[in-house]
Protein backbone atom coordinates (compact mmCIF):
# COMPACT_ATOMS: atom_id res chain seq x y z
CA UNK A 1 0.00 0.00 0.00
CA UNK A 2 1.49 2.93 -1.05
CA UNK A 3 0.95 6.57 0.68
CA UNK A 4 -0.30 9.39 -0.60
CA UNK A 5 1.60 12.50 -1.02
CA UNK A 6 0.08 15.17 1.35
CA UNK A 7 -1.34 18.31 -0.46
CA UNK A 8 0.55 20.93 1.03
CA UNK A 9 -1.42 23.56 3.25
CA UNK A 10 -3.26 26.60 1.53
CA UNK A 11 -1.88 29.29 2.44
CA UNK A 12 -4.00 31.59 4.72
CA UNK A 13 -6.78 33.99 3.06
CA UNK A 14 -7.40 37.48 3.57
CA UNK A 15 -10.46 37.01 5.05
CA UNK A 16 -8.71 34.38 8.00
CA UNK A 17 -6.25 37.22 8.78
CA UNK A 18 -8.46 39.59 8.99
CA UNK A 19 -10.74 37.45 11.18
CA UNK A 20 -7.67 36.68 13.54
CA UNK A 21 -6.90 39.83 13.32
CA UNK A 22 -10.34 41.31 14.36
CA UNK A 23 -10.73 38.84 17.20
CA UNK A 24 -7.67 39.69 19.00
CA UNK A 25 -7.92 43.23 18.75
CA UNK A 26 -11.62 42.72 19.96
CA UNK A 27 -11.25 40.17 22.81
CA UNK A 28 -7.53 40.07 23.28
CA UNK A 29 -7.59 41.37 26.55
CA UNK A 30 -11.10 39.48 28.72
CA UNK A 31 -9.11 35.97 26.75
CA UNK A 32 -5.97 37.09 28.24
CA UNK A 33 -7.34 38.06 31.55
CA UNK A 34 -9.95 35.19 32.03
CA UNK A 35 -6.89 32.65 30.95
CA UNK A 36 -4.65 34.65 33.68
CA UNK A 37 -7.65 33.98 36.51
CA UNK A 38 -8.00 30.58 35.46
CA UNK A 39 -4.18 29.45 35.23
CA UNK A 40 -3.20 31.85 38.02
CA UNK A 41 0.24 32.98 36.44
CA UNK A 42 1.29 34.97 33.54
CA UNK A 43 3.69 32.68 31.71
CA UNK A 44 0.69 29.82 31.43
CA UNK A 45 -1.97 32.40 30.71
CA UNK A 46 -0.05 34.00 27.85
CA UNK A 47 0.80 30.49 26.86
CA UNK A 48 -2.98 29.65 26.93
CA UNK A 49 -4.10 32.55 25.33
CA UNK A 50 -1.35 32.14 22.10
CA UNK A 51 -2.87 28.58 22.00
CA UNK A 52 -6.20 29.75 21.41
CA UNK A 53 -5.85 31.93 19.05
CA UNK A 54 -3.83 29.46 17.16
CA UNK A 55 -6.63 27.61 17.34
CA UNK A 56 -9.03 30.30 16.09
CA UNK A 57 -6.81 30.80 13.46
CA UNK A 58 -6.95 27.15 12.01
CA UNK A 59 -11.13 26.58 13.14
CA UNK A 60 -11.83 30.22 11.99
CA UNK A 61 -14.53 29.03 9.31
CA UNK A 62 -16.25 26.67 12.26
CA UNK A 63 -17.23 29.77 14.28
CA UNK A 64 -20.93 30.76 13.72
CA UNK A 65 -21.59 34.08 13.17
CA UNK A 66 -24.39 35.02 15.29
CA UNK A 67 -22.83 33.44 18.36
CA UNK A 68 -20.89 34.54 21.17
CA UNK A 69 -17.03 34.42 20.13
CA UNK A 70 -15.92 34.59 23.86
CA UNK A 71 -17.87 31.57 24.82
CA UNK A 72 -16.57 30.04 22.02
CA UNK A 73 -12.76 31.40 23.23
CA UNK A 74 -13.32 30.59 26.65
CA UNK A 75 -14.24 27.24 26.02
CA UNK A 76 -11.11 26.62 24.17
CA UNK A 77 -8.98 28.09 26.72
CA UNK A 78 -10.78 26.12 29.50
CA UNK A 79 -9.81 23.02 27.35
CA UNK A 80 -6.31 24.01 27.08
CA UNK A 81 -5.98 24.74 30.72
CA UNK A 82 -7.82 21.19 31.58
CA UNK A 83 -5.85 19.24 29.18
CA UNK A 84 -2.32 21.08 30.43
CA UNK A 85 -3.53 19.90 34.02
CA UNK A 86 -3.47 16.37 32.99
CA UNK A 87 -0.67 16.86 31.35
CA UNK A 88 1.45 18.08 34.39
CA UNK A 89 3.09 15.01 35.94
CA UNK A 90 1.77 15.30 40.17
CA UNK A 91 -0.96 17.38 39.96
CA UNK A 92 -3.72 15.66 41.31
CA UNK A 93 -7.23 16.57 40.69
CA UNK A 94 -9.62 16.35 43.68
CA UNK A 95 -13.32 17.38 44.21
CA UNK A 96 -14.36 18.77 46.74
CA UNK A 97 -15.96 15.37 49.33
CA UNK A 98 -19.65 14.85 48.75
CA UNK A 99 -19.70 15.89 52.96
CA UNK A 100 -19.10 19.54 52.14
CA UNK A 101 -22.58 20.23 52.84
CA UNK A 102 -23.58 23.89 53.57
CA UNK A 103 -23.02 24.97 57.30
CA UNK A 104 -23.91 28.34 58.75
CA UNK A 105 -21.89 30.88 58.35
CA UNK A 106 -20.70 33.32 61.14
CA UNK A 107 -22.71 36.66 61.58
CA UNK A 108 -19.82 38.98 60.30
CA UNK A 109 -19.11 36.10 57.33
CA UNK A 110 -22.88 36.71 56.24
CA UNK A 111 -23.23 40.50 56.81
CA UNK A 112 -20.31 40.39 54.22
CA UNK A 113 -20.29 38.49 51.18
CA UNK A 114 -16.83 38.00 49.51
CA UNK A 115 -18.19 37.77 46.24
CA UNK A 116 -19.11 41.42 46.53
CA UNK A 117 -15.65 41.64 45.65
CA UNK A 118 -15.10 39.52 42.70
CA UNK A 119 -17.96 41.36 41.45
CA UNK A 120 -16.11 44.54 41.42
CA UNK A 121 -13.71 42.65 39.08
CA UNK A 122 -10.55 43.64 40.75
CA UNK A 123 -9.41 40.21 42.50
CA UNK A 124 -7.37 41.21 45.54
CA UNK A 125 -4.20 38.99 47.17
CA UNK A 126 -6.78 37.51 49.15
CA UNK A 127 -9.47 36.99 46.61
CA UNK A 128 -6.99 35.43 44.11
CA UNK A 129 -5.22 32.91 46.87
CA UNK A 130 -8.39 31.72 47.64
CA UNK A 131 -9.35 31.66 43.91
CA UNK A 132 -6.23 29.63 43.40
CA UNK A 133 -7.42 27.32 46.39
CA UNK A 134 -10.33 26.07 44.25
CA UNK A 135 -10.19 23.18 42.24
CA UNK A 136 -9.97 24.01 38.06
CA UNK A 137 -13.99 23.39 37.16
CA UNK A 138 -14.64 25.32 40.49
CA UNK A 139 -12.30 28.23 39.51
CA UNK A 140 -13.79 28.19 35.97
CA UNK A 141 -17.19 28.33 37.16
CA UNK A 142 -16.94 30.99 38.95
CA UNK A 143 -14.90 33.27 37.73
CA UNK A 144 -17.41 33.13 34.34
CA UNK A 145 -20.54 33.51 36.70
CA UNK A 146 -18.96 36.15 39.17
CA UNK A 147 -16.04 37.75 37.04
CA UNK A 148 -17.19 37.38 33.15
CA UNK A 149 -21.13 37.74 34.32
CA UNK A 150 -22.50 34.88 32.11
CA UNK A 151 -25.22 33.00 32.14
CA UNK A 152 -25.43 29.47 33.19
CA UNK A 153 -26.30 28.33 29.73
CA UNK A 154 -23.30 29.75 28.47
CA UNK A 155 -20.95 28.72 31.18
CA UNK A 156 -22.62 25.24 30.63
CA UNK A 157 -21.59 25.81 27.37
CA UNK A 158 -18.16 26.75 27.79
CA UNK A 159 -17.28 23.98 30.09
CA UNK A 160 -19.10 21.18 28.34
CA UNK A 161 -21.48 20.27 31.41
CA UNK A 162 -25.28 20.63 32.17
CA UNK A 163 -26.59 23.68 33.48
CA UNK A 164 -27.20 21.51 36.87
CA UNK A 165 -23.27 20.92 37.43
CA UNK A 166 -22.40 24.39 37.11
CA UNK A 167 -24.77 25.08 39.93
CA UNK A 168 -23.61 22.46 41.42
CA UNK A 169 -20.32 23.66 41.24
CA UNK A 170 -20.69 27.53 41.30
CA UNK A 171 -22.40 26.58 44.59
CA UNK A 172 -20.01 24.45 46.21
CA UNK A 173 -16.92 26.85 45.09
CA UNK A 174 -18.79 29.69 45.95
CA UNK A 175 -19.07 28.06 49.69
CA UNK A 176 -15.40 27.67 50.03
CA UNK A 177 -14.71 30.96 49.20
CA UNK A 178 -17.07 32.33 51.87
CA UNK A 179 -14.87 30.49 54.21
CA UNK A 180 -11.31 31.03 52.73
CA UNK A 181 -11.21 34.61 51.90
CA UNK A 182 -12.40 36.00 55.50
CA UNK A 183 -8.98 33.87 56.36
CA UNK A 184 -6.63 34.94 53.74
CA UNK A 185 -7.73 38.66 54.68
CA UNK A 186 -6.80 37.88 58.34
CA UNK A 187 -3.64 36.33 57.51
CA UNK A 188 -3.09 39.70 55.13
CA UNK A 189 -3.79 42.25 57.99
CA UNK A 190 -1.81 39.76 60.26
CA UNK A 191 1.23 39.25 57.86
CA UNK A 192 0.95 44.00 57.15
CA UNK A 193 1.11 44.06 61.10
CA UNK A 194 3.75 42.35 61.65
CA UNK A 195 5.57 44.35 58.96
Amino acid sequence: MTARPSRPAEPPSDDQNAFLEHAMATYGRQTYNYAYRLAGNEADARDLTQEAFIRVYRAWRSFQPGTSFLSWIYRIVTNLHRDELRKRKGVILQELPDDNVARELPREARQHDPIAQIHERQLSESVASALARLTPDQRAVVLLADVEERSYQEIADIMACSIGTVRSRLHRARLQLRKMIPRARAAEQQQGSTA
